[in-house]
């Protein structure tokens, strides 16, 4: 089943896309995010997280109108980690859409 988040935020923003111990897993094959901003162009950080420890599958910019495409080395244990994602800009409000099937 696929999950579906959008996001709309201004400055740093950290978002759970998949908690610890939910019904949702982490046997994941793609995560698309897609920048449907306007004017700005956000650094996202993807990566996983067990409370101590963190771990980075992606650390790069996203350009307006482009969409990163991620498929491979993303499974994790969801019963162990939280997914997050975390957006920096400067200023104006980024809109970010994310699917992971």
């Amino acid at each position: 089943m696929a999950i579906y988040k959008n996001i709309s935020a201004s400055g740093t923003t950290h978002t759970t896309l998949i908690d610890k111990g939910s019904v949702a897993n982490g046997n994941i094959k793609k995560v698309t995010i897609a920048n449907t901003s306007s004017t700005i162009e956000p650094i996202i950080i993807l990566f996983i997280n067990d409370g101590t420890n963190t771990f980075t599958f992606v650390r790069t910019s996203v350009p307006t109108g482009a969409t990163l495409i991620l498929d491979d080395n993303l499974s994790f244990d969801s019963a162990v980690y939280d997914l997050k994602i975390t957006t920096y800009h400067a200023s104006g409000t980024v809109d970010l859409t994310i699917i992971i099937k």
